[in-house]
C-alpha cells in the first residue's frame, strides 16, 4: 500500500517541481539575449519612414570642410538656422547636440538671434545621475543608483528662446536601445526626454494635443523602430550651411540636426541594426517616428510573466504525465506556436512579452519526454569528447574513447613529458596601427597552423595564452618517441611560417616569427582548478623550464635543454649555446639551438 501510496505522488510532486523550477527560472531571468534577440526578431517589420522627419547630419564631409566639431563656434549652428527660410521654415527643429554652458559671447548670441526666428526649437539638455541612500516603504536604507543629481541644460540666453529636452537613453541588460524614461525630476524641477519635447512641439504647431505614452512601473516606455540605419532622409550640415539645398524641403517637416560621424561618438546598438551600430541621432528619429504613430510599449508585469510561466510549465507537464504520448506531444506543439501568437498579439497593444523563457521550457519538457534515460548518458559521453577535441590530436581522443577509460575528475599525476612553448616575438608592435579584425585574423591564421604541427605528431594542445602556445607529448596516453616528436613539431612550426607570411604579406603587408622552447622530464599532468572549473594541463619545473626557453628564443629560433638533446642527438643537428642561468632557478640549463634534421635544413626540407 506504501508503495502503491508513493507512486501515486510522484506525477503530482513531477507536476509541482516543474511549476517551481518554471518559477526559479523566470525569477533568475536567463538567456537576457537570447530573450531580446527572440522578441525582436518577433515584433520588428521594417515600416516605411515618416517622411515629415528629416535629419541633418555632422557628417565626415562636414568635418572635412568646417574642421574638428571641437573647434566649431555656436556660429555654426546659427549659419545652419539661418539657412532655413521663414516662409518655408520646418515645424520643429532639434539639436541632438549639447550647448552646456556659454563660450565665446558673439558666436552664442548670434545662435540665440538666430533661434528666435522660429516658433519651435528643441535643445539637448542631459540628466545627471548619481547614488544616494534612501529609506524604502519598510523603513529599509537602500542604495538608489538611479538618483538623478540635477540636469544639464543650455547657456542661460539659449535656453530662455527654446525647450529642452534630455538625450539620455536606456540600454537593456543586452546593451541595446529600446527604451527610454518619459522624464526627469531634480532640485524640483522636471524635463521630459527629447523626443518627446519633439513629438509634442510638432503636434502643438498642428493644433493638436500630445498623449503621453503608458509607461512601466519604473517610469519608462518602450518604442517601436522604424526602420535600419540610414532609411530617413538625411543631409549634409555642410551643404545645407554653404546654401547647396533648397530651403523649401524642410517646410512644416521634422527636422533633427545630429552626430552622423564614428569620430563624434554618438552610436548605439539598436534592434534594427543587429551586427551595426546606429547614430544616436537616427535613435531620436525613431523614436519620434514611434511617437507620431502611438507605437510605444510597456514591459509586462513580472508578476504576470511568473504565473504564464509557471501555470503553463504545470499545464504542459500534466499533459505529459497524464496523457498518453500524441496528447502531450500536441498540446506542447500548440504551446509551441501559441506563445510567440499571444506575444505578438500583446506587442500590437502595447505590451512587451519575451515568450522566449516558455517556449524553452516547453522545449526541454517535451525533450525530456522523448529523450529520459538514453538522452543522458550520451550527452554526457559527448560532451567530454569534445572537452578533449580542443587541446588534443583526433587519434589521441578516438583511443581514449575506445578505451573508456579515462574520465573528468580533478587531480594528476607525475609522468615523464616533454613539453613544447612557441610564441611570436614583436606580436605587440606588429599589432599597432593594424584593426583589431586585421590582428585576431592574423592570431587565428598563425595558431591554426601550430595546432595543425602539434596534433600531426600526437600532442596534446594545454593551452593558448595571448599569441603564445603550451603543449604537452606523451599525456595522457603514452606517445612513443614523445621527445622527437615534440622537436619535429617545432620545426614544423617554423616552416609553416614560411606559408603563413606569404599570405600575410598579400593581404595585409606584414610577417610573423616565432621563438619556440622545448624540454622534456617530470611534471604533474591532470585536471587542475576546482569542480565549478578545471584545465587538463601540466605543471612543475619541467614546464617552467621549457618556458623560459622559449623566453630566450629569437624569432626563428628553436632552444632545447640538454636533456631533449641527448634523446633526439642522433637525428638532429644542433650546437651547443653553452650552460644558462634561467629567470626563478638558482641551477643553470645546458642549453642547445636547433640547427636542422640531420641532412636538412632548418626548416627540415632536404638540402
Amino acid at each position: 500500500m506504501k508503495a502503491a501510496g508513493g507512486n501515486q505522488l510522484k506525477k503530482p510532486l513531477a507536476v509541482c517541481v516543474a511549476a517551481l523550477l518554471a518559477g526559479i527560472i523566470t525569477f533568475l531571468s536567463p538567456f537576457t539575449k537570447v530573450q531580446y534577440w527572440v522578441a525582436d526578431s518577433l515584433f520588428l517589420r521594417e515600416r516605411p519612414v515618416d517622411n515629415r522627419i528629416k535629419i541633418i547630419g555632422i557628417d565626415e564631409d562636414t568635418l572635412q570642410e568646417l574642421g574638428p566639431f571641437s573647434d566649431w563656434s555656436r556660429q555654426q549652428a546659427a549659419d545652419l538656422l539661418n539657412f532655413f527660410d521663414e516662409e518655408y521654415a520646418p515645424s520643429v527643429i532639434a539639436f541632438d547636440i549639447n550647448y552646456f554652458g556659454e563660450r565665446d559671447p558673439a558666436g552664442d548670441r548670434a545662435l540665440v538671434e538666430a533661434v528666435s526666428r522660429f516658433d519651435c526649437v528643441v535643445m539637448a539638455s542631459y540628466l545627471v545621475y548619481d547614488k544616494r541612500l534612501e529609506w524604502t516603504e519598510k523603513n529599509e536604507l537602500q542604495i538608489n543608483t538611479a538618483y538623478i543629481c540635477k540636469i544639464e541644460k543650455p547657456y542661460e540666453a539659449l535656453r530662455a528662446v527654446t525647450r529642452q529636452g534630455f538625450t539620455n537613453v536606456l540600454q537593456d541588460e543586452d546593451n541595446y536601445v529600446r527604451r527610454s524614461l518619459l522624464k526627469g525630476s531634480a532640485d524640483g524641477e522636471t524635463e521630459y526626454n527629447f523626443a518627446f519635447e519633439i513629438y509634442r512641439g510638432y503636434m502643438e504647431s498642428q493644433g493638436l494635443e500630445a498623449s503621453e505614452p503608458k509607461l512601466s512601473a519604473n517610469g519608462s516606455y518602450g518604442f517601436d523602430y522604424t526602420a535600419r540605419p540610414a532609411m530617413y532622409e538625411i543631409y549634409s550640415y555642410a551643404d545645407l550651411v554653404e546654401g547647396r539645398c533648397d530651403p523649401k524641403v524642410f517646410k512644416g517637416s521634422v527636422v533633427l540636426i545630429g552626430a552622423y560621424s564614428a569620430a563624434m561618438m554618438d552610436q548605439y546598438m539598436v534592434p534594427t541594426a543587429r551586427g551595426t551600430v546606429m547614430n544616436g541621432v537616427e535613435v531620436q528619429a525613431n523614436h519620434v517616428n514611434a511617437l507620431l504613430d502611438g507605437r510605444t510599449f510597456t514591459e509586462m508585469p513580472f508578476w504576470c510573466n511568473m504565473l504564464i510561466n509557471v501555470g503553463m510549465t504545470a499545464f504542459c507537464m500534466i499533459l505529459l504525465l497524464y496523457g498518453n504520448f500524441g496528447i502531450g506531444v500536441a498540446g506542447c506543439a500548440a504551446m509551441l506556436a501559441g506563445a510567440p501568437a499571444a506575444s505578438l498579439f500583446l506587442y500590437h497593444r502595447g505590451i512587451y512579452w519575451r515568450c522566449f523563457l516558455l517556449i524553452l521550457i516547453t522545449v526541454v519538457l517535451l525533450a525530456a519526454k522523448i529523450l529520459t534515460g538514453y538522452a543522458a548518458e550520451r550527452i554526457r559521453k559527448h560532451q567530454i569528447l569534445n572537452v578533449f577535441r580542443t587541446y588534443m590530436a583526433p587519434q589521441v581522443v578516438d583511443e581514449l574513447s575506445r578505451q573508456n577509460r579515462y574520465q573528468i575528475e580533478l587531480g594528476g599525476k607525475s609522468r615523464d613529458i616533454a613539453v613544447l612553448f612557441a610564441d611570436i616575438r614583436g606580436f605587440t608592435a606588429l599589432s599597432e596601427g593594424m584593426l583589431p579584425e586585421e590582428v585576431v585574423d592574423i592570431l587565428n591564421h598563425y595558431l591554426e597552423n601550430v595546432t595543425n604541427a602539434i596534433f600531426n605528431h600526437g600532442g596534446t594542445l594545454d593551452k593558448f595564452i595571448g599569441d603564445a602556445v603550451m603543449a604537452v607529448y606523451n599525456a595522457p596516453l603514452d606517445v612513443e618517441d614523445y621527445c622527437h616528436k615534440a622537436v619535429q613539431t617545432a620545426f614544423d612550426i617554423i616552416g609553416t611560417l614560411d606559408a603563413v607570411n606569404r599570405e600575410l604579406k598579400e593581404t595585409y603587408g606584414r610577417e610573423i616569427t616565432c621563438g619556440i622552447g622545448v624540454h622534456c622530464g617530470k611534471a604533474v599532468v591532470g585536471n587542475i582548478g576546482c569542480k565549478y572549473r578545471m584545465d587538463y594541463t601540466a605543471i612543475g619545473d619541467t614546464v617552467n623550464i621549457a618556458e623560459r626557453l622559449e623566453s630566450m628564443a629569437k624569432g626563428g629560433e628553436i632552444l632545447i635543454s640538454g636533456e631533449v638533446y641527448e634523446q633526439v642527438r642522433n637525428r638532429f643537428s644542433a650546437s651547443a649555446m653553452g650552460e644558462r642561468a634561467l629567470k626563478g632557478r638558482q641551477d643553470k640549463v645546458a642549453v642547445y639551438r636547433m640547427e636542422g634534421i640531420h641532412g636538412t635544413g632548418t626548416d627540415g626540407k632536404d638540402t
